[in-house]
């Protein structure tokens, strides 16, 4: 394929080991190639996605020097961008792709935890309000912890439906809550998520109680146990991504039970590293 140059339209993508949103794509055509080219600046996290859902139905384009000045990945379509990942590209600018951490394929969360507003302080976005004032509510019976709690599962919702990969899902299963009785927070919310999307939910246990991953991080990689067997593509759902661990724990159990894809959804991702 022939190098790509566009020019710099905007300026340059600062790639985050935390996880990052794709800032902006373009779709462009040359005259003398059939098909249309996707450009991307954005992790590649973010091309991963794309690339994936696409299937075989695209190839990689090279990038010259000053095309990579404003995007930094270029993918081929012989037949077109196909609406749905035109779809996937949008949402991928609204959400965060994460570093996918051991034994998980795809991580993604709503959005940040917290971040720096225009003044340099740090505030908390949407979706961290929804957890401020469902998880850690101090009156979960208050209208506006129901309130969050209904946009929180909402949101969750219509990501799994507008995400190729994640409407694939055959169930969800969640990390188990550290007193290990099925109530933990994350479990009651996937639970409701899966009941909402209308896809099965498998429970996973542990032994239990043991102390809280952000408050005394452990090493969860064979303590979780998924109840029944699994196939193909499964979504780990939980409420907020801080190191990862719990993540870890709950995808390497269900890849013992036969899930061939993790992908990991949380509602939002601390901004600490």
């Amino acid at each position: 394929m022939a190098d790509i140059d566009w020019g710099a339209l905007l300026p340059p993508f600062t790639p985050d080991q935390r996880g990052g949103k794709l800032d902006h794509f373009q779709i462009a055509t040359m005259e003398w190639v059939q098909g249309e080219f996707l450009l991307l600046c954005g992790p590649n996290e973010v091309a991963d996605q794309i690339r994936q859902s696409a299937g075989g139905f695209c190839g990689e384009a090279r990038l010259d020097r000053e095309t990579k000045k404003t995007f930094t990945h270029g993918i081929y379509f012989p037949n077109g961008v196909p609406t749905f990942i035109t779809d996937l590209a949008e949402l991928l600018q609204n959400c965060l792709s994460i570093p996918s951490p051991d034994q998980v394929d795809h991580a993604m969360a709503l959005d940040w935890y917290n971040q720096p507003n225009d003044d340099g302080e740090i505030v908390k976005t949407e979706a961290g309000y929804w957890i401020w004032t469902t998880k850690y509510a101090s009156h979960p019976e208050y209208n506006n912890s129901k309130h969050s709690r209904r946009q929180i599962i909402t949101a969750l919702v219509d990501f799994i439906a507008r995400h190729p990969l994640f409407a694939s899902a055959s169930a969800i299963v969640t990390a188990p809550g550290h007193n290990a009785d099925g109530q933990g927070f994350g479990e009651v919310l996937a639970r409701e998520v899966a009941n909402r999307a209308g896809i099965p939910f498998v429970e996973s246990t542990s032994p239990g109680p043991r102390p809280a991953q952000k408050e005394t991080p452990q090493d969860l990689s064979d303590i979780f146990t998924v109840a029944s067997p699994l196939a193909g593509t499964i979504i780990v759902l939980d409420d907020v991504f801080h190191t990862g661990g719990s993540a870890t724990g709950a995808a390497a159990a269900a890849r013992r039970a036969g899930a061939a894809t993790v992908l990991l959804l949380v509602v939002a991702r601390t901004i600490r590293k």
